[in-house]
């Protein structure tokens, strides 16, 4: 009796030694889909075998869907061992009874068996199937036995598992399914071909209908959830492949390829506005130009768009290039963060004077973009129109080193040639991504803290809760993870008050006319924006900040040649970015003013506050960090600050000039306060040092060459050069006992502190031509000559 009683279970055991169950492998790396924050589908991506599957787990799967394959394929699934004999004696009466088979009488684990390992539909078949669904039994939990069951059910072609027939045939993640959604997917497995929704709606209805059916009769579910249920048309839109995204999708999904659904923080309905403006605005821009465009949240610093490119299939614009993470020219993006920190670090406040004069800088010799100088300006004035001279006065003032080091330890990469920092940096000789360009400009936003962008949403945040795709979670979807409390990772970069005063700076900065009469009337005041166009109109940067929103776009040729002429980044880029501006939110707001911002009256040339200068030549109203108001920045590099006040003796008696060597008399000491002389030529006469100054004594004439013409040797006015080589070399000389701080040469600075220089033609000069030569005291020599080539 023992004998009888053990021997099933012997021969089992042999059997299972000599045929051992494989069970399908977890080093395969799955199908994986990204999906946007509200579980749209974006981008699928098949596994190695062309497989669509994506792993899902009990825990993942509507409870409707659970209860409508249980119901409908094996209700008691959890009480048998494997095998149901019931239900083998059930079908096995039908057969006899109606000649053909009416229901298998498999139970959900011998499907299962059958999956793994097909076999013919025989009596021997099913028999092998039955010895293969008691090794899954012995050895798998109920659950795990579930869980192969939804990840490997066919559903048609090569769609394998719950999961991925959700998300092509409704578009959505199987946690989301409705009841009818639930009972047309639980029964699909039965026959995929047959009942498939997108070519046999009506078929698929009755199957679905049947399950419904079922569900009633067992009491699953009530009558009324399975009316409205059957009321609902199976209305399925062919399967399709959707590419939204596609340069971030595949991002996640290179980054985590074992991970089967990618939750990203993307808006798809946004995502789809942001490529279909940047697609018309590239295509009026050529065939080869390209487009590209990120928009965060600053409040958690989602990513709700990402653009990588005006036209992913376009080969002509090398669309699968990702312009988001390329490394580009930023032109002059970068100003404004100079302009920050240098308010942090008391070299200026919003209204300090800065000099737009041509001039050579310690490396090299920079000029503006429209080749025009300006004279005096304000900081606040050379940010908004982009001046590149005061900049480069700006960036010798801090050190380029010290801007360099300041965006590397805030968590910017920033390429720039050599490895070390240098003036050109400030014009656009680095290389930066527009990911770290727009994270810089979210700052502007966060008080001055730089963040680390968020493109992946945690599997909680993506819940079911999260996720229903109803009008009334979509209308509010910018403050769906906002109010949620997340933990930002922040790198300082300026304090709160420099910030705000830079981001307050930009949203001066006209808007371009073809951004429309709406988006300047809406928009005006509450965006602080730059732009930036690199050499060569190669690239055309716009980033815009509100309170809530941080846009950049980048415009230019993925090869990096260049665009047409004229393309900057204010009409091309400028013009995109408010339109996207308009669409995110018709609430954009200002960002707030943090306290310790204190506006003073400032006083020109010194640049402190009135109430400590003794002459005001020109007062404006500056925003200051804290009321500290540091004086005006000197061109040159022996010293820092320009201090205007200078000492002078005067005669008593006729208050004319004297000095030691010609003192008679009494005399007395007066202070005078004087423009800086590299600023004299663009000075109105009643600013210039000689019209400061009383004029020299009559004794002190002898010992000063001031009453008369200063001499130059060498160049001649109006005199003409005819070259007969190359180049020519014409020495040039001032009068024994002068020294002229600068000389010019076409408004380009060539020399200073010298009393003779070396002037250099060459076929390239231009034919007509001018000499500046300006001294210490003002003075000024202006000799205009030609050049000619001989034949």
């Amino acid at each position: 009796m023992v004998v009888i009683t053990l021997l099933p279970a012997l021969l089992f055991s042999a059997a299972d030694k000599l045929w051992p169950l494989t069970l399908p492998g977890s080093d395969r790396q799955p199908a994986s889909v990204v999906l946007d924050r509200h579980g749209q589908p974006l981008r699928y991506f098949a596994d190695q075998e062309g497989i669509w599957r994506h792993r899902v787990s009990v825990d993942q799967v509507s409870d409707d869907y659970l209860q409508a394959l249980l119901a409908y394929e094996d209700r008691f699934f959890y009480q048998h061992p494997g095998i149901n004999p019931l239900s083998l004696l059930r079908a096995l009466g039908q057969f006899v009874r109606h000649g053909r088979v009416i229901s298998g009488g498999s139970t959900l684990t011998m499907q299962v068996a059958r999956i793994l390992d097909p076999h013919s539909r025989s009596v021997a078949g099913k028999l092998w199937q039955m010895f293969r669904a008691l090794q899954l039994e012995q050895q798998l939990s109920k659950v795990q036995i579930l869980e192969l069951y939804l990840n490997y059910a066919p559903f048609g072609g090569v769609l394998e598992g719950i999961q991925a027939a959700s998300f092509h045939y409704l578009s959505k993640p199987a946690h989301r399914l409705r009841p009818a959604e639930a009972a047309l997917m639980a029964v699909l497995p039965q026959a995929p071909s047959r009942y498939r929704p997108d070519r046999y709606p009506q078929r698929a209805e009755e199957a679905r209908n049947k399950v419904l059916d079922r569900l009633s009769e067992q009491g699953v579910w009530d009558k009324p959830k399975v009316l409205r249920a059957k009321q609902e048309p199976v209305d399925i839109r062919p399967m399709d492949n959707p590419l939204v995204a596609p340069h971030l999708a595949y991002r996640l999904y290179k980054a985590t390829p074992e991970t089967s659904v990618h939750y990203s923080t993307l808006d798809q309905q946004l995502q789809l506005q942001v490529e279909s403006r940047l697609a018309y605005g590239a295509s009026v821009m050529g065939r080869e130009v390209s487009a590209a465009a990120l928009v965060i949240d600053n409040r958690n610093h989602n990513v709700l768009a990402y653009a990588g490119s005006a036209d992913f299939l376009a080969k002509e614009r090398q669309g699968q290039v990702d312009m988001v993470q390329a490394v580009r020219s930023p032109g002059s993006s970068l100003k404004p963060f100079l302009y920050g920190l240098a308010l942090d670090k008391s070299l200026i406040h919003s209204q300090s004077l800065l000099a737009d004069v041509p001039f050579v800088s310690q490396h090299y010799q920079p000029e503006n973009f429209n080749r025009h100088f300006s004279g005096p300006v304000s900081a606040s004035q050379a940010l908004q129109l982009s001046l590149n001279l005061p900049f480069v006065q700006l960036i010798e003032a801090y050190g380029a080193q010290n801007f360099m080091n300041r965006l590397l330890s805030s968590g910017i990469d920033l390429s720039v040639p050599g490895g070390e920092g240098n003036p050109a940096m400030i014009l656009g000789g680095a290389g930066i991504q527009l990911e770290h360009l727009v994270r810089l400009y979210a700052s502007l936003a966060n008080q001055g803290k730089v963040p680390e962008l968020k493109f992946s949403l945690s599997e909680a945040d993506s819940g079911k809760d999260n996720s229903r795709n109803t009008k009334d979670d979509r209308s509010d979807w910018v403050h769906h993870l906002s109010d949620a409390k997340q933990t930002h990772q922040f790198r300082h970069l300026l304090s709160p008050q420099a910030a705000w005063i830079t981001w307050d700076t930009l949203r001066a900065v006209r808007i371009p006319t073809s951004a429309g009469v709406d988006a300047a009337r809406r928009l005006s005041g509450q965006i602080g924006w730059k732009t930036g166009t690199s050499w060569g109109h190669r690239d055309a940067w716009a980033i815009g900040v509100s309170q809530n929103y941080t846009i950049g776009v980048w415009v230019g040729r993925a090869d990096g040649r260049p665009m047409t002429k004229g393309r900057t980044g204010y009409n091309t880029s400028g013009p995109i970015l408010f339109d996207l501006f308009r669409a995110i939110s018709p609430r954009v707001s200002p960002v707030k003013q943090p306290e310790g911002i204190q506006e003073h009256v400032i006083c020109w040339p010194d640049g402190r506050s009135e109430a400590v200068v003794r002459q005001c030549d020109q007062s404006f109203l500056a925003l200051t960090i804290r009321g500290v108001t540091p004086r005006t920045l000197d061109l040159n590099p022996e010293q820092l600050f320009y201090d205007p006040s200078h000492t002078i003796l005067l005669d008593q008696n006729t208050g004319l000039r004297v000095n030691r060597a010609c003192l008679q008399g009494e005399v007395e000491k007066a202070e005078v306060s004087l423009w800086p002389d590299f600023l004299a030529p663009w000075l109105p006469s009643d600013k210039k040092v000689l019209t400061r100054l009383p004029e020299w004594a009559g004794q002190c004439l002898s010992y000063l060459n001031d009453k008369r013409d200063i001499h130059l040797s060498g160049v001649k006015p109006g005199q003409v050069f005819l070259l007969k080589k190359d180049s020519l070399v014409v020495p040039v000389k001032l009068e024994q006992g002068f020294v002229a701080r600068h000389w010019y040469l076409n408004g380009n600075r060539i020399a200073g502190n010298a009393s003779q220089i070396k002037l250099k033609l060459s076929l390239e000069t231009p034919e007509h031509n001018e000499l500046l030569v300006i001294g210490q005291d003002g003075w000024m020599i202006r000799l205009p000559f030609y050049v000619y080539k001989q034949d």
